[in-house]
């Protein structure tokens, strides 16, 4: 039976249609996937369920009868639990006071019953077999602790229907499968699970079904027994996904764009040399632990060496200093975009507009000049969004990548640094940040990415090098590499 129905849901905000008519069920006690392209309504359709914003026309069922929440307080109050993809938690209070933080046990006089809400936490831990005490902070624990800790949240209000937003972009492999083997658990004892992945062998390890949404709209339900992943991604960008693509590279310099010699900065660095020449893609591949996020870092400037040069252009950059970086055409696109690529409370005129600023050592914006130059680079990179004035947060994931890589590319960069380029964003929005890379790299730029998703290496890089415990152990060429010759360096396997 139906447990959860979506009828004829509508919701525009502004000019963009995020939602338009979309219809599909949830069968009661099956894990139901709901994928497709970021922009195709998945955060939209999740945050009306939440109670976050309402829709403009259609309704929610649940259990057949008409679900309508206000709230995230009342949708948790309906056993509608929800993992966010952000993984919103207090960092300086207890596992125990994150899982009832707004819904505290209280006892007589009103005051908080510490006892009863510990007792409970540690049960909801053990059953979820967390290896965590309900007495530790937040701030101290794993971010596959803090996605675990969201679902004994979820639990400990009688949860019938539990929502998971993209539950592994921070995990591990072994992470990600004991979160698995928790949510097999909870359909074994009849809740109900909707998960939204990009990531789609996890899709099918995991679900009976997968609902594909496209653009604001229902595509189509397909049963896992009778899908496969090429369909899937047919389904939700409209078209074949592309093989490697070959292009032209810039004619050869003598010099390097970019030379790293000896860096060191223990234990996350050990001696790291290599060189990128003009209009290279050199991908950095490594598993987690590797060091590959620390090298980008220290080749920006953002951590001092123990040891070792960074010359761009042959101009050898000090250490410690991302402004220095900056100004000789260095470039970083960091792993955490909202945390650490955007500004959430400005618009996107004045996150495209702000390198320019500083690297021209303005104090101030020029509003109408940087308008426009923004207009441009959104137009550039195919950045969807109802406006410039709009704030980050109303966009898609790809999107916000597409607005962190645009901002530097305005500012004329020689050496672009991509840690996790296409972390959190879907196959249709993959492509297109791909096919941006291999534009700049034509024209001459210098591109090092740094990234853990082995498909993407092999489709997008010129050379490809692996790292391990913070040392290069190998190099291969792009075009010739395959997964085993890659993963048997990074694990250092004979």
């Amino acid at each position: 039976m139906p447990g959860l129905e979506f009828r004829d849901l509508h919701k525009s905000f502004g000019a963009v249609r995020a939602l338009d008519g979309v219809s599909f069920a949830v069968l009661e006690g099956e894990t139901h996937a709901c994928v497709g392209e970021n922009g195709a309504g998945k955060s939209t359709l999740l945050k009306i369920l939440a109670g976050i914003i309402r829709p403009d026309r259609g309704e929610i069922r649940w259990r057949d009868a008409p679900l309508a929440v206000a709230s995230p307080r009342e949708a948790l109050a309906a056993g509608i639990g929800m993992v966010y993809q952000e993984r919103p938690f207090f960092p300086n209070l207890s596992v125990t006071a994150n899982i009832f933080a707004g819904h505290e046990i209280v006892g007589r006089a009103g005051r908080l019953d510490e006892r009863a809400m510990r007792s409970r936490a540690a049960a909801l831990l053990a059953q979820l077999r967390v290896p965590v005490s309900p007495d530790v902070r937040m701030e101290h624990v794993s971010p596959a602790i803090v996605q675990l800790v969201q679902v004994a949240r979820a639990l400990a209000f009688d949860c019938r229907l539990l929502v998971l937003d993209e539950p592994t972009d921070a995990l591990t492999d072994a992470e990600a499968a004991r979160l698995f083997d928790v949510l097999a658990g909870l359909k074994a004892r009849g809740v109900t699970i909707l998960f939204v992945s990009h990531r789609l062998p996890e899709v099918f390890r995991l679900c009976d079904r997968m609902t594909v949404l496209r653009d604001g709209r229902f595509v189509a339900t397909f049963d896992r027994q009778e899908a496969s992943i090429d369909q899937i991604v047919r389904a939700m960008v409209g078209r074949e996904p592309p093989d490697r693509v070959e292009r032209e590279r810039p004619a050869a310099e003598v010099r390097p764009a970019l030379s790293v010699r000896e860096l060191a900065r223990r234990p996350r660095l050990n001696g790291v040399s290599f060189d990128v020449m003009a209009g290279e893609i050199v991908a950095v591949f490594g598993l987690v632990g590797s060091g590959r996020t620390e090298l980008l870092e220290a080749i920006f400037g953002l951590a001092r060496l123990e040891a070792g040069s960074v010359d761009v252009h042959g101009q050898r950059l000090p250490s410690g200093m991302p402004a220095a970086a900056i100004r000789a055409g260095v470039a970083l696109v960091p792993e955490e975009r909202q945390r650490q690529g955007l500004f959430g409370n400005l618009s996107l005129a004045d996150n495209l507009a702000l390198p320019r600023a500083v690297l021209a050592g303005r104090a101030y914006i020029r509003d109408r000049d940087e308008r426009e130059r923004s207009s441009v680079l959104m137009k550039a990179l195919a950045i969807k969004a109802p406006h410039l004035g709009a704030t980050p947060d109303r966009l898609s994931g790809g999107n916000q990548q597409k607005v962190v890589v645009a901002k530097w590319l305005g500012t004329g960069p020689r050496v672009l640094l991509l840690d996790e380029p296409t972390k959190g964003v879907d196959v249709g929005a993959k492509y297109e940040l791909h096919n941006i890379i291999r534009r700049e790299a034509s024209r001459g730029m210098a591109c090092v990415i740094a990234s853990s998703d082995l498909p993407e290496v092999l489709a997008l890089a010129d050379r490809i090098l692996v790292m391990r415990d913070g040392r290069l152990t190998g190099e291969l060429t792009g075009a010739t590499a395959d997964e085993t010759q890659v993963m048997r360096l990074a694990a250092a396997q004979a």
